[in-house]
């Protein structure tokens, strides 16, 4: 049994086979991402045994990563890796890379988990060869490639209203694969102090995809994907009001019995609405051909269009169009038995479009629109050497240019070596040190600094850039492993947005950040097998960031966390799986503007009764069975057990923000859970 039995962090091996005709299916079949990283992996089994709904939802407790909500009004999400901040973290489509800055805040939770197969993670600057974005790590999901032929349906319904509908279809012929897929979803908002202002909104999906493999001949294959997605968020109130435009005032104390956000809303309840619709279009093709047994060649070239349409109780608009095209050509050489290279290029051309009645027509401030191109090279040699070693390096040359239409424009030249050294002296130990050097192009977009309405002004003139330095040991058996690893970051260049002398007086600016910050994140992970139908997995982490750096961070984020899992499985179809996770406790004043948030405002620019300043320990536990009877798999899970909410802790999202003489309502005082506990039924009937 390996580690990829037992655990989901493991390390995916490299093969030092050749390329031959006789192996085209295994290799084709393939769309894992080139790497010079470890990776982890979270496999098809996993995702369905959560019962997730959304890519935040399925990877929220993998190691290394923190899901956080930007914004319970709206809805915004952002996944941080090893502790940078969420736009730091890159996603690929099978091992293209379709989301960006801009498309990632509210995109991730649209992406269906019915079509994806696996996700991988990489941790760590320069963890994904053809992306050049991956500063705090890489996401990789992999889209279904069926097996075998067969259909299969499934409904869910939960308490709170929350209901989740698919099927699936795979046909699977010799030299043709196909699968099609539909589904819906929806969660209720929550209101748990039943004030009339939720704590988390309500949000509906539906998404359709299909993807299609066919092997043209004996050494050539081409697979296509194409996917549709429509989401809305209603946020604030708990009527699924939906706004269709700009509103023209703010919520004031009056809005609240004695000005108290913890006390009933008694206002109009605009005031406290926002409204998020987005619709996202892709398309991907991939054609690999086998020229002979050392060579290769695969070809990429896909497409997105991203829609967003949102309305703020800040009273203001903001509609965006943003559309990227990526193509990219890898050929691969095998050089001797022990060594390969890769030697690829890649163009990449993002293109940003927004409008805002409030800001640009009525507030006259420029916009945010914005033309990306990238032009690659990229190349990775893989070597074997003698006592059990692997070195894996990669070096990337890229032309970066960008134009904010209204707002300057940064250009620059950039080289990127990365590098990993495996030593794996038998099959139960093996220890890995891995260097990245990675960049960005900081892409701004209004969701990069919640609730600024006056606009912006970019002042930004060098990319961001990090060092990244990742050391892992491993030793597994088939009863047991162990996994402790250090992950060190140094950024540089961080784009943030400051404030104006006095709040609201004009436009927030977005610059680069002149200091300069190392991050260290210390996790470990083990995991027992005492029988064959048990498993007990245990991982704690702790994540060190400087101070200068938490002060720019949008949300308080993780310092401590121990997970803890049990699972059982038995032949007959039974099983179940306990998951607990505890979030250390911290002082979070001192993350962006944690300690200007008040409960209670008395309508002359004064407020009282500051929001938790030091956010207490919790645990935070999930609990699924499963059975199969027949040809249906019956799941019933419940999701935080005991009902914790960092609103029945006695401190709800909810707050009043006082800086610089100016007081307005927000609902981003965010630090632990939102959504208490819900019961879920899911059947699945396999045709």
């Amino acid at each position: 049994m390996t580690m990829s039995q037992l655990g989901w962090a493991q390390v995916v091996e490299k093969t030092t086979d050749k390329i031959t005709v006789e192996s085209k299916k295994q290799y084709l079949d393939s769309h894992r991402h080139d790497t010079t990283e470890k990776v982890e992996v979270l496999t098809k089994d996993r995702i369905e045994k959560s019962n997730s709904t959304s890519l935040n939802e399925a990877i929220d407790r993998m190691p290394g990563i923190d899901s956080q909500d930007y914004c319970v009004n709206c809805g915004a999400k952002r996944i941080s890796i090893n502790g940078l901040r969420g736009d730091h973290t890159s996603v690929l489509m099978d091992g293209i890379p379709l989301y960006s800055a801009v498309s990632s805040v509210y995109g991730f939770d649209a992406i269906p988990m019915l079509s994806v197969e696996e996700i991988e993670v990489r941790r760590g600057t320069g963890s994904s060869l053809i992306n050049p974005e991956a500063i705090g790590g890489t996401i990789n999901i992999i889209t279904l490639m069926p097996k075998e032929s067969g259909t299969k349906a499934s409904v869910s319904y939960g308490t709170y209203n929350s209901q989740n509908l698919d099927f699936l279809h795979n046909f699977v012929s010799e030299n043709y694969k196909l699968s099609l897929g539909a589904e819906y979803n929806s969660q209720q908002e929550w209101d748990t102090d039943d004030n009339n202002f939720a704590e988390s909104p309500w949000k509906q999906r539906y998404s359709l995809f299909a993807k299609q493999t066919i092997d043209l001949s004996n050494k050539i294959q081409w697979a296509t994907r194409v996917s549709y997605v429509n989401m809305e968020i209603v946020g604030g109130n708990t009527e699924q009001f939906k706004l269709r435009g700009p509103i023209s005032i703010q919520a004031s104390d009056t809005d609240f019995v004695d000005g108290d956000v913890r006390k009933d809303f008694i206002g109009d309840i605009k005031v406290i609405s926002e409204y998020v619709g987005v619709e996202r279009s892709e398309a991907t093709s991939k054609l690999i051909t086998i020229i002979d047994s050392e060579n290769s060649l695969e070809f990429n070239l896909a497409g997105a269009v991203y829609n967003q349409t949102s309305y703020y109780m800040h009273a203001f608009d903001y509609l965006t169009e943003d559309i990227t095209l990526y193509s990219d050509i890898k050929w691969k050489h095998q050089l001797t038995d022990d060594q390969t290279f890769m030697l690829g290029m890649s163009y990449r051309d993002e293109r940003l479009r927004s409008e805002s009645e409030v800001m640009y027509e009525t507030n006259n401030v420029p916009k945010d629109n914005f033309d990306f191109k990238a032009y690659s090279l990229f190349a990775q040699h893989e070597w074997f050497l003698p006592y059990n070693l692997e070195l894996s390096s990669a070096l990337r040359l890229e032309r970066l240019r960008n134009t904010w239409t209204f707002l300057g424009d940064l250009d620059e030249d950039i080289i990127s070596p990365r590098v990993m050294l495996k030593w794996e002296p038998n099959e139960h130990f093996s220890q890995q040190l891995a260097y990245g050097y990675g960049y960005r192009m900081p892409l701004t977009s209004i969701e990069s600094a919640h609730g600024a309405y006056d606009g912006f002004i970019v002042d930004i003139n060098q990319l961001e850039k990090s060092h990244s330095l990742v050391y892992s040991v491993s030793y597994n058996t088939p009863k047991y492993y162990i996994t402790p690893s250090l992950h060190y970051t140094h950024l540089k260049n961080m784009a943030y947005p400051k404030d104006p002398a006095v709040a609201h007086s004009g436009p927030l600016t977005f610059v680069n950040d002149t200091e300069n910050h190392d991050i260290m994140v210390y996790d470990i992970l083990t995991g027992y097998k005492p029988t064959e139908a048990w498993l007990i997995e245990l991982g704690y982490e702790i994540y060190d960031y400087p101070e200068s750096y938490k002060e720019k961070l949008p949300t308080a984020a993780i310092e401590q966390r121990l997970n803890v899992r049990a699972e059982y499985e038995v032949k007959n179809g039974f099983g179940f799986i306990l998951n607990g996770s505890w979030i250390g406790s911290r002082d979070i004043s001192r993350y962006y503007q944690y300690e200007d948030h008040f409960n209670v405002s008395d309508g002359l620019l004064g407020v009282s009764e500051p929001k938790f300043q030091v956010a207490p320990n919790y645990w935070q536990w999930d609990l699924s069975v499963t059975k199969k009877v027949n040809k249906i798999d019956y799941m019933l899970s419940v999701q935080n057990i005991f009902n914790y909410t960092q609103t029945k802790a006695g401190d709800s999202p909810a707050m009043w923000h006082f800086h610089d003489g100016h007081t307005h309502l927000d609902n981003r005082h965010v630090w632990g859970p939102n959504r208490g506990r819900e019961i879920n039924l899911k059947m699945t009937y396999n045709f």
